[in-house]
């Protein structure tokens, strides 16, 4: 007997591999998937922005990296919490001054600009549909402020494919993998969180109907319809654990990534998990030992990774 429903995901007909250069973009959910996937020592582009949630911010982002247009000291403003940074940025970018702010988002800007135009695959994680717009301008991230200084409006599908068609049009040479967050908003309450969910799964339906190049990635209906259980979940109960989101890079890399990428993912993460692991006494002879031979086996398999980039 099943007793689980099984979601699978459409495969790519050019499979990825260690050769392959990643964008994400969005969500938490999209940066815990990025961090993942450079730990496994991916090549994966640096973050300029943090998690950005909705598609207006997202498409922002990305235009603003096709300059790159740097940010200027009249767009950083300093924030309830005490530190300084911008309304195009997540608070985990902020700083304590002003110039340490701009100097820094500008040097993650350029670096990831640098690698978006030369990425393969950008992976855009979708988390809600509603926006928060701050003097005419959509803010990816509310920096505490008041919430009367800002006005709600809610993107139908047609305006989050009107957001993104143009930037699909303008780099037709890379593959894009589109993905609703499986992370519940939950501050519109259960009705509120599937009407903005539903809204962006019908825009992706809407941009692979018009871009062949365009594919969806089915994490909502991993967590929802295949794991569904409240375990998968964090303490919130909306957020994931890292062994769901685990499991879902692993039913990612099964859609995406060639055999030969897989089996070097294997060896990587049981390694990781080695190297990770606290031993007991970890000033011993016997873990000296242990430590030399680990660092020998991920120096022969970054070797064999780097075989790979070469021959590609």
């Amino acid at each position: 007997m099943e007793w689980r429903t099984k979601v699978t995901a459409q495969p790519l007909p050019e499979r990825c591999s260690y050769a392959t250069r990643f964008y994400f973009a969005g969500s938490c959910f999209a940066t815990d998937m990025a961090q993942k996937m450079r730990e496994l020592h991916f090549l994966v582009a640096p973050d300029a922005f943090g998690p950005l949630f909705n598609p207006s911010s997202i498409a922002s982002s990305l235009e603003r990296l096709e300059g790159p247009v740097p940010f200027e000291l009249a767009q950083v403003m300093r924030f309830p919490y005490g530190a300084y940074g911008s309304l195009a940025h997540h608070t985990s970018f902020s700083r304590e001054d002003a110039g340490s702010f701009l100097a820094h988002a500008n040097d993650q800007l350029n670096k990831a600009a640098d690698f978006f135009h030369t990425a393969d695959i950008v992976i855009i994680t979708f988390g809600t549909a509603w926006t928060y717009v701050y003097q005419g301008k959509v803010a990816a991230n509310c920096h505490k402020l008041p919430a009367r200084n800002f006005s709600r409006e809610f993107l139908v599908p047609e305006q989050v494919a009107d957001l993104m068609a143009p930037l699909l049009q303008r780099h037709r040479d890379k593959t894009w993998i589109m993905t609703v967050s499986p992370v519940r908003h939950w501050a519109d309450g259960a009705h509120g969180n599937q009407l903005s969910k539903a809204s962006l799964h019908l825009a992706i339906d809407r941009l692979q109907s018009n871009f062949p190049n365009v594919y969806y990635f089915p994490s909502y209906e991993l967590v929802m319809d295949e794991l569904r259980d409240y375990r998968y979940y964090a303490a919130d109960m909306c957020h994931l654990t890292d062994q769901t989101i685990e499991y879902i890079l692993g039913c990612f890399f099964e859609a995406t990534a060639d055999d030969e990428t897989r089996a070097l993912v294997k060896k990587m993460e049981k390694l990781n998990a080695s190297l990770a692991h606290k031993p007991l006494f970890p000033f011993s002879d016997e873990n000296a030992l242990f430590i030399k031979k680990l660092e020998k086996q991920q120096a022969e398999l970054l070797q064999a990774i780097g075989n790979k980039r070469k021959l590609c």
